[in-house]
């Protein structure tokens, strides 16, 4: 790995840990690579104004922050792309999107945002930060993945994922099987959207069709 990859490590796990627990101290650092590699790569972080070290504290500069957002969107893109399209097993899908992160550049990942209908949470719940593709560009690919408010009447679609903040509306869901991998037909869109998988059929408001993704199916 190079020096420059290892930084990228650790602005990822900065990231991370500064959205799980609202701050990072170099305990966190030395503890996940340890302390030689975290001192090194701290001192050389701090020495390009990517991180300013306050004591036992770490805080991005909005250099380093405009760095790390990139890389944990790639990220996280990557693993929208494997757990969606490629349907990647959960036991690779970290690893895969970490080598992934590396070698694609903002261009493809713009393309992979849009072709995936412009994601806003990867498939472990975490907000994906947006880029130039998801305000205000036109989306000259159709999405693969799309909320299921945009789906005709009569097509059969696979549930990718589901995003809603209504913990109570995704319990329903998930209490009778409206999670991800359900097979389902749109049976009617007006005056409410009406699905059916199996012998069942649900009405739904279009507040929750819009946070519940789908990719047709090709059966």
């Amino acid at each position: 790995m190079s020096d420059e990859e290892q930084i990228d490590e650790l602005l990822e796990y900065i990231w991370i840990t500064e959205e799980d627990h609202g701050k990072v101290e170099r305990s966190d650092m030395n503890e996940k690579f340890g302390s030689f590699v975290a001192d090194k790569f701290l001192n050389i972080m701090d020495e390009k104004k990517i991180i300013n070290l306050n004591g036992s504290r770490i805080v991005l500069t909005e250099k380093g922050s405009g760095r790390a957002q990139r890389i944990i969107r790639r990220h996280r893109i990557a693993e929208r792309l494997m757990n969606d399209v490629l349907d990647v097993g959960e036991d690779v899908l970290e690893s895969g999107a970490c080598q992934f992160e590396h070698f694609v550049n903002e261009e493809i990942i713009a393309s992979i945002c849009t072709l995936l209908g412009h994601p806003v949470v990867c498939p472990h719940g975490k907000r994906i930060p947006p880029g130039e593709c998801c305000s205000g560009a036109k989306r000259a690919l159709e999405p693969v993945v799309s909320p299921l408010s945009k789906i005709k009447a009569g097509e059969k679609v696979k549930v990718a994922y589901i995003t809603t903040r209504l913990h109570a509306s995704l319990d329903r869901l998930s209490s009778i099987g409206v999670i991800p991998g359900l097979e389902l037909t749109v049976h009617q869109k007006y005056p409410s959207i009406v699905i059916q998988f199996g012998e069942t059929q649900l009405a739904l408001d279009k507040d929750i069709a819009n946070n519940v993704y789908v990719r047709k199916s090709n059966t």
